[in-house]
């Protein structure tokens, strides 16, 4: 038997490459498989590609690369040969811009995705999942905003691994968004998002329709930043939550297609059993004094993404809200403020847990109304 024929995924305008350009991408010599990403340019925003041989004619290359791969114009214009360690390969070809996201078709509208744009307040767990699914679901531009860098105790809970410990959290996430689509536009700025000069979220902005302001951080305060500046911009606005323990989490949203109150009027007005959570501390602790008494866990991976997938589709409903085909997963049955159970069982979540009957529900009951001197809203972070 011969031996078994290697296979070459190349992409679909590779021929319009100048000659002697290197190729970058990936080998997987157990499957003999070949993905090749492009010049050096495409391979540099993908971890771990390699230079894997030349576009002939290689001319002015100084040799020192591996060139198991060598690509060659054929006599027909545009027609290429591929040959892996000097054997014909068998080729496929693929279009990012179609065949990425080709899985979501009739669920999604990806092209107007791929204009729109999400700002995503705090890159941790919930942010970092947030980014990445919204990357899979076609969100082509992203402003990633966080301070923090990634330790090794955020690794049960984040997206990203250890080779990313010690680095800024929002320069491993937007490696991770390019990985999973290579034509996202993804700024990131690694302070807190109130020192982040505003016009810069402005310009992201390209129009009111196609940005969403996502908050993933870790306090009330930070939120109600993030709130102010999309009412500023008239800007759809998401708040994902996590309580103690991840036991429950809480989603709050709004926007400008209609009069609604705002993040501040909300939690001025609810019953403060319901909102509880320290300032300026983290959405996971519940206060010092109980933080004392607890084996402290923040929440496992598998809670936490409950309570974000819940988030996401009610996010994805708000960018698709002015496409009159689209089907709302969400829009229009959660109520402004919702609380999603993960357990209700005292152990894990205190007394706070009785407000919910079972697991897994989904309280839509709630209602919020607007502040003193409301509306329009005037409240201060």
């Amino acid at each position: 038997m011969g031996e078994a024929i290697t296979t070459a995924s190349i992409p679909a305008d590779l021929a319009q490459l100048a000659d002697g350009s290197a190729l970058y991408g990936y080998a997987h010599a157990d499957t003999r498989r070949l993905l090749v990403i492009g010049d050096a340019q495409a391979g540099a925003g993908q971890p771990g590609a390699r230079q894997l041989g030349w576009l002939e004619p290689a001319h002015g290359h100084d040799g020192d690369a591996e060139a198991a791969l060598v690509v060659r114009r054929a006599e027909a214009a545009g027609a290429l040969q591929v040959l892996w360690q000097g054997r014909p390969c068998r080729v496929e070809t693929y279009a990012l811009e179609t065949d990425l996201f080709s899985r979501n078709s009739g669920l999604l509208e990806t092209a107007a995705l791929q204009q729109s744009g999400v700002i995503i307040c705090g890159c941790g767990s919930v942010g970092s999942l947030a980014a990445l699914d919204l990357a899979r679901s076609g969100v082509g531009r992203f402003l990633l905003v966080d301070p923090d860098l990634l330790a090794i105790e955020n690794l049960c809970r984040h997206q990203c691994g250890l080779a990313d410990v010690g680095r800024r959290k929002v320069e491993a996430v937007a490696e991770r968004i390019r990985q999973i689509n290579p034509q996202a536009v993804v700024h990131s700025h690694a302070l807190p998002l109130e020192q982040l000069d505003p016009a810069l979220i402005s310009r992201f902005c390209s129009s009111n329709s196609d940005t969403l302001m996502l908050a993933c951080a870790d306090s009330r305060r930070a939120d109600r930043h993030a709130a102010r500046l999309a009412a500023a911009l008239a800007l759809p606005f998401v708040a994902i939550g996590l309580w103690e323990r991840a036991f429950a989490g809480e989603i709050f949203y709004s926007h400008p297609g209609e009069p609604m109150p705002c993040y501040g009027c909300a939690f001025d007005g609810l019953a403060e059993g319901l909102t509880a959570r320290p300032e300026p501390g983290r959405r996971y602790y519940s206060n010092e004094t109980e933080l004392q008494k607890l084996q402290f866990q923040p929440g496992i991976a598998i809670d936490i993404a409950h309570v974000t997938g819940i988030g996401l589709k009610l996010a994805l409903d708000l960018l698709h809200r002015c496409n009159p085909q689209h089907v709302p997963r969400l829009l229009g049955q959660l109520s402004q403020y919702t609380l999603v159970c993960n357990s209700n069982d005292p152990r894990l979540g205190g007394e706070r847990a009785e407000i919910f009957s079972h697991p897994l529900q989904v309280t839509t009951s709630i209602q919020v109304g607007y502040g003193q001197g409301c509306p329009p809203c005037r409240w201060s972070c």
